[in-house]
């Protein structure tokens, strides 16, 4: 563990989980906040929260251009360079709980990546909840795909990506394309995935401790605020263990080849854990990686070696 990761652990708990309201007041707009998302600014957020904020979402120069096109009727950023695979490219989904993030949010990890792997991403700006509901977020990425296809990329050499709820949007999205047998892409690679939307994932229970700012420091109180997110916000009056919301529940057959990073501390490494085991039993090929004592999604803090570490494993998941 590095001395940049220790620092990073300390500041998102005195600055982000510890100051969090309660659960019966925490809303939504938080995470849009915290993220940075445009049109959401914390005006009393303390100093220290706003430089980290800068750090990480602050756009970086780079070679590689970013364009905003449509997949389909989708917003979708296109990061390119004329020296990538021209055959390959990635479609990613960023997470934010299904509620908050974009494309842009993402912008630095998602440049880190294209410019190690030299493959071309598309970023969707999928629909947001509580203003779109389920299943609007996996509609949204069938058509991304769908439009992928029709640009005349191969399905084996298109690579589904995402992080948390993007995570998530990622099995989900795959497990719906079996259902309407369409052809499946050719991986995929999940950062800290969001897999059990019950709110009763074991982790919750024995991290809330130990995780820098995705929980509360009581569990119960952290399984509340998920359940919130999930029964408020994101899929109302929907069945959580259906396989589509919780794709921790479903049965894995003829699966892309998966790449699963997560940490030892978050409140969801059981959901990691528990969906790389439910692959196996399916006879798929999957690889968890489980790193020590980060921050969920530490991949987006770019300053951190354990996050290039964890891009470089991305990077050669994707090229081998």
């Amino acid at each position: 563990m590095s001395i940049r990761s220790n620092l990073l652990n300390y500041v998102l708990k005195r600055y982000i989980k510890n100051v969090q309201p309660p659960v019966e007041d925490r809303s939504y707009l938080e995470a849009r906040k915290m993220m940075n998302q445009k049109g959401y600014v914390d005006s009393n957020q303390p100093v220290i929260a706003k430089f980290l904020q800068q750090i990480v979402f602050n756009n970086k120069k780079s070679k590689i251009s970013i364009n905003e096109i449509k997949l389909g009727s989708i917003r979708t950023l296109d990061f390119y360079h004329s020296d990538f695979n021209s055959e390959k490219c990635v479609l990613y989904f960023h997470g934010g709980g299904y509620v908050a993030g974009s494309p842009e949010t993402h912008q630095n990890l998602l440049l880190s990546l294209a410019k190690k792997s030299n493959i071309r991403i598309f970023a969707i700006d999928y629909s947001l909840s509580p203003e779109s509901t389920y299943p609007a977020a996996i509609e949204d990425a069938i058509e991304s795909y769908q439009a992928l296809r029709a640009m005349g990329y191969k399905s084996k050499n298109i690579y589904f990506g995402g992080d948390s709820a993007g995570g998530n949007l990622t099995l989900v999205t795959i497990l719906k394309l079996q259902q309407i047998s369409e052809d499946l892409p050719g991986k995929s690679f999940l950062l800290s995935p969001w897999t059990d939307l019950t709110g009763e994932g074991r982790s919750i229970k024995e991290n809330s401790l130990t995780d820098p700012y995705l929980s509360y420091d009581d569990w119960l109180n952290t399984a509340k605020s998920m359940k919130k997110n999930v029964e408020e916000w994101y899929a109302p009056n929907e069945d959580y263990h259906n396989p589509l919301i919780s794709p921790v529940f479903a049965e894995y057959k003829n699966f892309p080849e998966t790449l699963i990073q997560v940490s030892n501390i978050e409140i969801l490494l059981s959901d990691s854990v528990d969906v790389a085991e439910r692959m196996k039993k399916g006879n798929n090929n999957v690889q968890l990686s489980i790193y020590k004592n980060l921050p969920h999604v530490w991949q987006i803090f770019g300053f951190l070696p354990e996050a290039q570490k964890a891009v470089d494993e991305i990077v050669t998941f994707l090229k081998n």
